[in-house]
């Protein structure tokens, strides 16, 4: 008896030994189940009772094969629905936004690793500020989204899941007059024109609040969404960048100064995505892979 027999028989006794009805159900003519019956049974055992010619029940036999095709049949469905997750399990595009900065600093190196990795997932990467990028992960115009904290997304809706935890800095030319001092106070940059992230970033208006709390003009000369134009802007002059500090590593410590301030604005990296009551597989390999690499054990 193979599967579809099985099934057949299954469908037949679930549907009180009438085959006409049962013939419906699984959508074959009567005749090819009466068929069925009469050469299984002329060649194997006998599965039916009968009465008055008609089928009326199980025999003893029939009933222990009817628990072994049931058992059978269940394991065949889950089998096949195992061989489907598996088949899509590494396809399909995951729709991720990425502020630049994170995309150069963060998954320069991991991005290009995963794709070769799974080469089945594409990943549609979004460029833009953290407002623009959480408007579009609320609008569901995305399934991920690198974002600021603050996210201000509501936690009801969206999950969040801490990637980095660093600060903001002030770069400068090496030569800056600041450039000698281990630390700095907010204060300390009213004589200086300074320079970030436009106000499509998230990190635009915490700088101009500290300033504010800091009693610093609250006049930001130089905006940009390029991280590096903002840089090259300190070249030989006195205007501080504040930017966050991964920054830092691409360049030269000879030609640029990085310094911290006491009461520092934060720079924690959050990814984030609505929550559903079941997600991909694919949006859970990315997750799952991300949170992996980037997880940093607390010392």
């Amino acid at each position: 008896m193979d599967i579809n027999q099985m099934n057949y028989f299954i469908n037949i006794v679930e549907c009180g030994c009438n085959l006409s009805l049962a013939a419906k159900k699984i959508h074959i003519s009567q005749s090819a189940l009466s068929q069925f019956i009469t050469n299984f049974e002329k060649e194997e055992v006998e599965l039916f009772k009968r009465k008055n010619g008609r089928l009326d029940g199980l025999t003893e036999s029939g009933e222990k094969i009817y628990r072994y095709a049931q058992e059978i049949t269940q394991k065949s469905i889950e089998m096949e629905e195992l061989v489907k997750r598996e088949a899509s399990k590494q396809k399909g595009t995951i729709r991720l936004g990425v502020p630049s900065l994170i995309l150069r600093v963060y998954l320069s190196t991991y991005l290009p690793n995963f794709v070769l990795e799974h080469p089945d997932i594409r990943i549609e990467v979004t460029e833009g500020g953290c407002n623009d990028l959480r408007h579009m992960l609320i609008n569901n115009e995305l399934d991920y989204a690198f974002l600021i904290e603050p996210t201000n997304l509501d936690l009801k809706g969206f999950e969040q899941h801490v990637i980095d935890i660093d600060e903001m800095t002030a770069f400068m030319d090496a030569n800056h007059p600041l450039a000698s001092d281990d630390l700095l106070n907010w204060s300390q940059l009213k004589p200086y024109s300074l320079a970030t992230f436009n106000d499509t970033f998230t990190t635009h208006f915490l700088i101009k609040n500290k300033l504010t709390e800091a009693s610093v003009p609250n006049d930001v000369m130089f905006t940009s969404a390029s991280w590096d134009y903002l840089i090259e802007a300190t070249r030989n002059n006195d205007i501080v960048t504040i930017l966050p500090k991964p920054v830092d590593r691409f360049l030269s410590s000879d030609e640029f100064a990085v310094k911290h301030f006491h009461d520092f604005v934060p720079f924690n990296v959050l990814l984030c995505r609505p929550k559903k009551k079941a997600y991909s597989d694919v949006e859970e390999i990315l997750l799952e892979n991300m949170l992996d690499f980037f997880y940093q054990p607390v010392a």
